[in-house]
């Protein structure tokens, strides 16, 4: 592999990783017709702790215990974040998921200027006033969403931005901890302490299915959403990036992040055939312009 090749490598990675994860909003709606959003939550976490369980020979209890503290401190950010955004997905469309989503990089800097000392330039603030735009565009109501069949609830949009916010104190989390922790100890932490809390949601909320009292229909395409969202989504996902993320820099990294609501859109459109009005799209256009711009600013590096 040439050099131009090997320092482009980490970038190629992430757009993989990115493009996995705005499918997964798909997933998601396909096995929420049968499991309740914290069950989809511990299901998915529990797989992928059964996943990085091999990850783990060699390392210890001296690497889980170094990596017990940060692991606790980012999986409760990241359980946070997944739960909102799976009890957000039972009442908005995949496409507005993967748009919302796209909250994360601006909201990053601003994180990074409040608990970490980070300069805050003029395009930083430009950027999130025009993110900001975005979710009031999209929160506007519409008369389409019946016909269009997207459904987007005001309460639904709000739980989705709670959990950006969430996943925003996530990567900042990642950024503090990830480059001392052992990484697979500190990824199979974080998962554990998800499922565990994903689990005793489940069990405050009524159990595994959708509906209570009425058993999982476990069919093909539900298992398969399933282990998707767990294997992919989540063990790979998680493990791939607190090992490559830090490799791209600040900047290259938002704006591959700013693809996710393009991704996660047109999968909505070609595998469920979501639409989203115009002021929607407009909407998530500015939230996608909101995160190039944050992103071009050099203060905020």
């Amino acid at each position: 592999m040439t050099g131009s090749a090997k320092q482009y490598w980490p970038h190629l990675v992430m757009t993989t990783l990115i493009a996995i994860w705005s499918a997964s909003f798909v997933a998601t709606k396909v096995a929420q017709r049968e499991v309740s959003a914290a069950g989809l939550v511990a299901l998915r976490f529990w797989l992928a702790v059964v996943c990085l369980l091999p990850f783990l020979r060699g390392n210890g209890l001296a690497a889980l215990r170094a990596a017990a503290l940060p692991g606790v401190f980012a999986g409760t950010a990241l359980a946070t974040g997944y739960l909102l955004q799976m009890y957000g997905m039972t009442e908005t469309s995949a496409s507005m998921g993967g748009l919302l989503a796209g909250l994360i990089v601006p909201l990053v800097a601003v994180g990074g200027f409040l608990f970490f000392h980070a300069r805050l330039g003029t395009l930083s603030v430009s950027g999130l006033l025009l993110a900001l735009v975005g979710i009031v565009l999209i929160c506007m109501p519409s008369g389409d969403d019946k016909a269009t069949g997207t459904g987007d609830s005001l309460r639904g949009i709000l739980l989705q931005v709670g959990a950006s916010i969430s996943y925003a104190g996530h990567v900042l989390l990642l950024s503090k901890y990830g480059r001392s922790a052992p990484i697979a100890a500190f990824a199979f932490v974080q998962l554990t302490f998800v499922a565990a809390v994903g689990t005793v949601a489940a069990l405050l909320d009524g159990g595994l299915p959708a509906t209570p009292g009425r058993p999982i229909e476990w069919h093909t395409e539900l298992v398969l959403a399933i282990a998707y969202l767990g294997v992919f989504a989540t063990a790979v996902g998680i493990g791939v990036q607190s090992k490559v993320q830090h490799k791209v820099p600040s900047t290259h990294l938002a704006l591959l992040f700013a693809l996710q609501p393009l991704f996660a859109a047109v999968c909505g459109w070609a595998m469920l055939g979501e639409e989203l009005s115009a002021l929607q799209l407009l909407g998530g256009a500015g939230i996608v312009g909101g995160v190039v711009i944050t992103s071009l600013d050099k203060q905020g590096r």
